[in-house]
């Protein structure tokens, strides 16, 4: 596993996930994943290494979305 598709795929994730992805998720999914895609060879990654620290990309974006969808048990507002 390298650590620089691991720094790549956190940051990407961080930065390119906004609200309306996370609500249209079927919509953006095909569309996050090709925009990962191009990221990542522009940043001179080989799918290859990105796949092996993810397994799958669409997969990992829909994990983030459904992540970032749900609400959080350690959110200060959240009913105890």
């Amino acid at each position: 596993m390298t650590t620089r598709a691991e720094n790549f795929m956190d940051k990407w994730l961080d930065e390119n996930i906004t609200p309306l992805h996370i609500n249209e998720p079927a919509l953006a999914l095909p569309i996050l994943a090709e925009r990962c895609l191009t990221a990542a060879r522009k940043s001179g990654l080989t799918v290859e290494e990105v796949e092996e620290v993810v397994c799958d990309i669409e997969e990992a974006i829909r994990d983030e979305l459904t992540f970032r969808k749900s609400p959080s048990t350690s959110s200060p507002d959240a009913p105890a």
